[in-house]
């Protein structure tokens, strides 16, 4: 069962590869992400100048192999059934390895959810 608490995000930090830490980046989780990661989410500081699909990369190497699975392919692609909002506007992942990330940006990671009208 996928949690429905509210989006309260954890505050803790990640450690990045690379000692240029510069920017704040906020990361929200839902549905089967969520659950696979085990978090709402988090912010996270990155080094500046970063790309979103950098980022993505970082929080898949964070969270784990389960994680990994609901959200690229085994070839290193984004999942066709995942969007990405940055800043609250869905994204194509097409742009995403050139979108560079403002400090303060708010990305959020949302599989297709089943049911509708």
């Amino acid at each position: 069962m996928v949690p429905t608490e509210p989006d309260s995000i954890a505050t803790e930090k990640k450690e990045v590869p690379d000692a240029g830490l510069g920017q704040k980046v906020t990361v929200r989780l839902f549905g089967s992400i969520r659950a696979a990661a085990g978090s709402a989410g988090e912010e996270v500081e990155i080094p500046s100048g970063w790309v979103a699909y950098e980022f993505l990369r970082l929080l898949s190497d964070t969270y784990g192999a389960e994680f990994r699975n609901e959200v690229f392919l085994q070839t290193g692609e984004l999942r066709d059934d995942l969007s990405v909002s940055v800043n609250g506007v869905i994204t194509e992942h097409t742009k995403l390895g050139n979108l560079k990330l403002p400090d303060g940006a708010i990305i959020a990671l949302l599989p297709t959810f089943p049911g509708g009208g």
